[in-house]
């Protein structure tokens, strides 16, 4: 699918630049999904990546990076929503959330929807952003194995370098154990965004090497950790 988008709004995001942008509802992707973003008139040769922070009635805002060449009022040429999100089982009742290595924000629509149905939820990140819900229990990186026992679904947010040590860390304590529901948004580069199938978003699985921007960006947990 294909839409427009205009940059309402600018705000630093930890320090980088976030955008808030207006579009028609099919446009705003689901929690793990992403839209190809590319600007009206750009040089730029590819499109940006852009994941929600956070929903609004007429958009969404995009978690940074996002390019230093958009401005208020920019016009941008939307591709998507792709991708495979987070699936929320709608029975969970202690939700964990753990952005390992980075900013939190793009688990924080999860974050919403957990509470939306009345779950407990613990976030595991170094940082957490001021505009974190209240309802939100707040912990740091040493709490990452106590709060994953705990929780009964667990959200990862990690970039693809830093997989191995992600699966490392987990497997360290027995996690995750043989039918915990848990899924890992794997952030990595998927300039094509499906249509050529070009092979620089590739990561490797226990069923084979499976591309982020189709199979993913979101993957089971279990795929990931088999493998190492």
């Amino acid at each position: 699918m294909q839409g427009k988008a205009t940059v309402a709004e600018l705000s630093l995001m930890g320090g980088q630049r976030a955008a808030y942008l207006v579009c028609e509802a099919p446009m705003i992707p689901a929690s793990g999904r992403y839209v190809l973003a590319h600007e009206e008139g750009s040089d730029l040769p590819l499109a940006a990546e852009l994941f929600a922070a956070e929903y609004r009635s007429n958009g969404f805002v995009a978690a940074p990076p996002i390019p230093r060449a958009w401005r208020p009022g920019s016009v941008l040429d939307l591709r998507g929503p792709l991708g495979r999100g987070f699936e929320l089982p709608p029975g969970a009742r202690r939700i964990a959330l753990i952005a390992f290595n980075d900013d939190p924000r793009r688990l924080l629509p999860l974050a919403s929807a957990a509470i939306r149905q009345d779950a407990a939820v613990a976030l595991v990140c170094r940082n957490a952003p001021a505009e974190v819900p209240l309802q939100l229990e707040v912990h740091p990186p040493r709490a990452l194995q106590e709060v994953c026992r705990w929780s009964d679904y667990a959200a990862f947010d990690v970039d693809g370098p830093s997989v191995a040590a992600l699966t490392r860390a987990l497997t360290v304590g027995g996690y995750p154990r043989s039918g915990d529901p848990a899924e890992a948004l794997v952030r990595i580069p998927m300039p094509c965004g499906g249509l050529a199938e070009c092979g620089v978003c590739t990561v490797r699985t226990a069923r084979g090497p499976k591309l982020a921007c189709v199979d993913g960006p979101v993957f089971d947990l279990g795929l990931l950790i088999r493998e190492r």
